[in-house]
Formats: structure tokens, sequence, C-alpha cells
């Protein structure tokens, strides 16, 4: 009898451990299908509001201000999903929410002009259904992937999320660029939303056969999740809100220059459109370097120690703008910038994914997805009034990329402070935690 119950119980690991392979290769198709939505459909969401004749300030409010309405509203969903008690079904379901939030687009762009209210709510159901999948992805990828795999794990979806976001983005851009019309759709646009719905909901379908034990909502059910209990998390003293509060006027600074530098490209700089998408696809070439770099380096790499080479070197970035205007020098900036922000992405993924607490780690992205989106509407904010107070040429765009370069660095230093003793801190318990189980051997 003991050797039947032992025989099962291995038979039982081994079929689990095939089922946690299994998903992790999913979890790299949803990736890609992910990527390929955000760039083929995503991307164009401003261009599109442009289109309808809206004015660049109509534009510019439909697509930001529904992000950080949409970045609220998912402050209320930890307390539903507690409800629910599953929240692999959550997270499916607001991937097909979002995927759905297409679909109103498709109608519009080939059929009818929408009134503005309604592309509004459009656009903040998107946002919303996209952010409230965040806390809910993260806590179930936290049970899901091994400990020891994460580092190369997550810099491999990372490499793949590059390929899907390059080829959205190119083919999506070449689509707009000669006016093809696809599928059965007499609007560009018709056929880029139809695609990223099917792209979304594919992803929608990979992410509903993953795995998902019962028991890993034990945490989830132990906890207070109201809206208070959420909001209380900012007020606690902790080294998470600490890191929070320290990357929230950085990630503000990024934005003063970072959403103007596509439209100096096309509108001081006079690139051409195939020189402008070389320059996008450069940047996410240095994205897909680099991660395909952290992926070679999975066993040495630490969280904070990619995170913090990631600040550091976008830091720089607005002031080498002004160096020079050729191509060549063009393509190399925005290459190296596309590896400075795959070190940025990666290892903020990688502190979520493994320096926040299970317990913490919802609450934690929900405030996250919160503070981040309210500190990209503050940045973009302050740089149109920067440009606005200044003449729309060529000196004012540099000096809004010199002005944007200061405030990077000067936001950069407490950050970067921060970093190093969270990095110290981490590597002196792995260091405890390492001589505790060679002594208790």
């Amino acid at each position: 009898m003991k050797n039947i119950g032992e025989f099962t119980k291995s038979h039982l690991s081994f079929n689990f451990e095939k089922q946690i392979d299994r998903s992790m290769r999913l979890s790299l198709m949803d990736a890609f299908f992910y990527s390929l939505m955000v760039g083929a459909g995503e991307t164009f969401l401003p261009a599109y509001a442009i289109s309808l004749g809206s004015g660049q300030i109509t534009a510019g409010i439909l697509t930001s201000l529904p992000l950080v309405t949409g970045a609220f509203l998912q402050l209320f969903t930890p307390k539903l999903v507690q409800k629910l008690g599953n929240p692999k079904w959550w997270v499916v379901s607001s991937v097909l929410v979002q995927a759905c939030a297409f679909l109103p687009l498709v109608f519009f762009s080939s059929l009818n002009k929408p009134d503005i209210v309604f592309l509004f709510l459009i656009f903040t159901l998107y946002w919303a259904s996209g952010f409230s999948v965040n806390p809910f992805w993260t806590y179930w990828m936290s049970q899901l992937i091994p400990e020891a795999e994460k580092n190369k794990y997550f810099s491999v979806r990372a490499k793949i999320s590059q390929v899907g976001l390059i080829i959205g983005l190119v083919a999506g851009g070449l689509a707009l660029n000669y006016k093809v019309e696809f599928l059965p759709f007499s609007s560009v646009f018709g056929g880029l939303f139809f695609v990223a719905f099917l792209c979304r909901l594919l992803s929608g379908v990979v992410l509903s056969r993953k795995t998902y034990k019962a028991e890993w909502s034990g945490v989830l059910k132990e906890q207070n999740f109201s809206l208070k209990e959420t909001l209380n998390f900012i007020r606690k003293s902790s080294k998470e809100r600490s890191f929070l509060f320290s990357l929230f006027p950085f990630y503000a600074s990024v934005f003063i220059s970072a959403p103007f530098v596509n439209p100096f490209m096309l509108a001081q700089l006079k690139m051409e459109y195939s020189h402008y998408m070389g320059a996008l696809v450069a940047l996410l070439i240095g994205k897909f370097f680099c991660s395909w770099y952290l992926e070679q380096r999975s066993q040495k790499i630490t969280p904070y120690g990619v995170f913090f080479w990631g600040v550091l070197l976008i830091s720089p970035g607005p002031l080498m703008w002004g160096v020079s205007n050729g191509l060549i020098y063009i393509m190399m900036l925005q290459f190296f910038s596309g590896m400075a922000w795959a070190c940025f992405e990666v290892g903020i993924q990688l502190i979520l994914f493994k320096k926040v607490s299970l317990r913490e780690k919802i609450p934690f992205v929900s405030m996250y997805n919160f503070f981040m989106s309210l500190a990209a509407i503050i940045g973009t904010f302050i740089g149109a009034q920067s440009l606005r107070w200044l003449t729309l040429s060529y000196d004012s765009y540099i000096n809004l990329f010199l002005f944007g370069g200061v405030v990077r660095f000067l936001t950069a230093f407490p950050l970067l402070r921060m970093i190093y003793h969270l990095g110290r801190s981490s590597a002196k318990e792995a260091e405890a935690e390492l001589t505790s189980q060679t002594t208790a051997a």
C-alpha cells in the first residue's frame, strides 16, 4: 500500500509538472498575441481619433483621460475577484472584454463616425479591462513559474513580446501608409482593429488553457481587498510603498519628452515614412537584443540590478537628440534607447514577480497601474504646456528634450539610491538564507 501511495503521489507530481511546462509555453503564446494586438491596434488609437476630425487637444484627451480613468476603475476589482474566488476566470474574462472593446471601433471606422463621448467610453473600457488583468495575472504567474526559472523565463517572454510588437507595428504602419484595405472592411482602421480583436481573443483562449490550482487562492481569501484597504497600502510604511513613491516622479519626468519624440521626427526632421518606421523598428530591435542578452545572463542577473541599469541608461536619452539629426545617428540612438527600456521593463517585471511578497502583490500592482498612469499624464501635460509656451520649431523641441533630460537626472538620483539599497538588502537576505540552509544541512 505504501508503494502504491508513493507511486500515485509521484505520478500526480509528474502530471502537475507537465501542466506547468505546458502553461509556461501557453504564456509565451499569450505574450505574442497580446503584443500583436498592441502593435496593430492600441498603437493606432491616437491616429484613429485624429482621423475622425478631432483636434489635437481632443485627440490628446481621448488617448490620455481614459488611461487614468481605467487605472482608477481597476482599483475596485480586487474585492470583486475575491468574491468570485477564481482569479483565472477574471483574467480570461477581462481579456475577452478588452478584445470586444475593438468591435465598436471596427463598426464605426467602416460605417459611422462615433460620438466623442461614446468613443471616450470605449477607450475607458479598453484600458479598465486591460489594467484589471494585471494584478491577478501577476499573482497567477508568480505561483505558476518556478522561482529558479523566473529570470530566464521573463527575459524570453520579453523577447517574444518585442517580435510580436514589431510585426504588428510594421504591418499596421505599412497598411496605413499605403491605404491597404483588407478583409471585408472599407477602412484601413477597421481592418487593423479587427485583427487586434482576433489577437486578443486568441490571447484569452490561450490563457483559459493554462493551469490554475484552487489552493493558490488561499492568500486571496485571507486578505481584505476593499478599496479603502487598497488605498491604505500607500499610507502604510513599507519598502514597496517607498519604491512606488520614488518611481512616480521619475516616470513622470520620462513622459515630459517621450511622447514628443515621434512628432519631432515626423514634423521637425521631416523624416520619410520608411525612415520613420526604420527608427521605430530600431528601438524594438534594441529591446529584442537586450532581452536576448538578459536571457543568456539569467543565472547572474538580479531584479534590482537590471532595473538599476535601466533607470541609469534611460536618464540621458532626451539629451542625445540635440547632438545630431543624421539618420544613422538616430537609428543608433533608437537602438540603444531600446536596450535601456528593455532593462527597465524586464527589471520592473522581475521586481513585481520576485521581490514583492505574495500578500502585497495584488494591492501593489493595482496601485502601480494607477500611479504610473497618473505619472504619464502629468509628465505629458508638462511637456505639452512647455511646447505650447514655445513656438513649434526644431529648437523648441530640443529645448524640451534638454529640460526633460535634466528633470530625469534629478528624479533618477533618489530612485537609483533606493534601488541600490534595496539590492544590497536583498543580497544580504539571500546570503543569510543560504548560510542558514548550509548550517542546517
